[in-house]
């Protein structure tokens, strides 16, 4: 059975949403290593939560469409 363009679009999108999740990880990661954070390294990890729990449901989003379809 073909995939449909949607099926295609969904998936290369989940796949961009997982590796981004994992360079704000490794990021995450290496902010946590510090002792202490400055001003601008404590709002880039509160910003990269952020984005880490959107992509996450996002990709949840996704993969229940998909399996859906």
């Amino acid at each position: 059975m073909e995939r449909s363009r949607a099926e295609v679009g969904a998936e290369e999108e989940m796949a961009r949403l997982k590796e981004r999740h994992t360079e704000i990880e490794r990021r995450l990661a290496e902010l946590e290593r510090h002792l202490s954070l400055t001003s601008d390294e404590q709002l880039e990890r509160v910003q990269l939560k952020k984005e880490k729990l959107r992509s996450k449901d996002r990709i949840a989003i996704l993969a229940q469409q998909t399996k859906a379809a």
